[in-house]
């Protein structure tokens, strides 16, 4: 089902492959709102019975074209609330056992986090601490216009509610976490889109508020959620299944196309120090000779990859968490303060201290 002929083998930015079981259920939904799902395979090399098998894959372009076509169909009845009620744990895999077992709500984040891009290959994800709240931010690769404010919808509402359903109630409860009509009390979904017509007939639905024309897309949870267990919390089951999320994932990167969009996702995804360019090359199964060469092809190099990824995540901490910059400096992998500081300047012109005065965080509300 994977292949598309000679020489029309497409590609997009990230992991090339989406698992099929997405594409089923997306067409699965549109039909269910109404529509004839059989358009959305129109010209295309993947075909619903494609989708049957629980281990099929489609290219991340046919899944693009596959959700465009979705969109056009359903896309005002509300497809994003729509299927991400139909995205239950168990289409996840693996990710969503690993979750489910996970021993707190922030190690479920953490692996959703690490392996998102197995199951959604244009969205990646962070979150920072700031006060008593936790804030995720999501990112949908720049080259989706018409996909953006879709996916991110429906990845939110999503999370959501996998969040409603993994969370052991009785000890949310016990911290004052309750669901208060209907809603899981200070959590939020903030977009940027404007608010759509179809929301106020799912709003009443959704477990959470939805506030949309918002400085960011974010997720808003209390602090104190993060450390709630899991509803089937299990150490060595979760541990497995990370470990299969893993196999899975260097699978996925060796297999997938641009290399280098490659390796910036994989960085984007683990916490500093970052790896070495062998250490990274043995990831991708390849000697460092060998990723050096397919690096150069791509007109960059494995160090260019390391600072962009680095400058990104120093701006991230430097907006919103209170660190100083040594803490920062630390957590990035730098031996001292100094290097930090130069390569700080070099990427902004401003030192972390100035660059924390005129560059803030966007004021995101209360």
């Amino acid at each position: 089902m994977t292949r598309t002929g000679p020489g029309q083998e497409r590609r997009t930015a990230g992991l090339s492959l989406v698992p099929g079981v997405y594409m089923k259920v997306l067409a699965e939904t549109v039909r269910r709102l109404g529509h004839n799902d059989r358009l959305m395979f129109q010209g295309l090399n993947v075909t619903p019975d494609d989708l049957k098998s629980s281990d099929s894959r489609v290219f991340a372009t046919d899944a693009i074209v596959l959700a465009q076509r979705a969109l056009h169909l359903a896309g005002p009845d509300g497809l994003s609330f729509a299927l991400a009620r139909q995205l239950r744990l168990t289409i996840h895999g693996t990710l969503g056992f690993a979750a489910l077992t996970s021993p707190t709500f922030s190690a479920a984040v953490a692996s959703v986090q690490r392996y998102l891009q197995l199951r959604a290959p244009f969205l990646s994800m962070d979150y920072s601490i700031t006060g008593n709240q936790v804030r995720m931010y999501l990112h949908a690769e720049p080259g989706l216009p018409e996909l953006y404010d879709f996916l991110l919808e429906t990845v939110s509402a999503t999370l959501i509610y996998l969040t409603e359903q993994l969370l052991d109630r009785g000890i949310a409860g016990q911290r004052g976490l309750i669901m208060e009509q209907g809603k899981l009390p200070g959590v939020i979904v903030r977009l940027r889109a404007p608010e759509p017509p179809y929301y106020p007939r799912f709003e009443c639905q959704l477990p959470v508020r939805f506030e949309y024309g918002q400085p960011e897309d974010t997720l808003v949870f209390p602090l104190e959620l993060m450390t709630v267990p899991m509803r089937l919390a299990d150490a060595d089951a979760s541990r497995m299944a990370r470990e299969q999320c893993e196999l899975e994932l260097q699978k996925a990167l060796k297999e997938q196309g641009d290399i280098s969009l490659a390796i910036r996702n994989m960085l984007r995804m683990m916490p500093g120090p970052l790896p070495s360019l062998e250490a990274t090359a043995e990831r991708f199964f390849v000697s460092s000779r060998t990723l050096k060469r397919r690096l150069a092809e791509r007109d960059t190099s494995y160090r260019e990859i390391v600072e962009a990824v680095l400058k990104d995540r120093a701006i991230q901490l430097l907006r919103y968490t209170n660190k100083s910059a040594t803490e920062i400096a630390y957590e990035l992998g730098y031996a001292d303060l100094s290097n930090f500081s130069r390569a700080f300047r070099k990427w902004t012109g401003k030192s972390a201290g100035e660059f924390r005065e005129t560059d803030p965080a966007p004021d995101v509300g209360p």
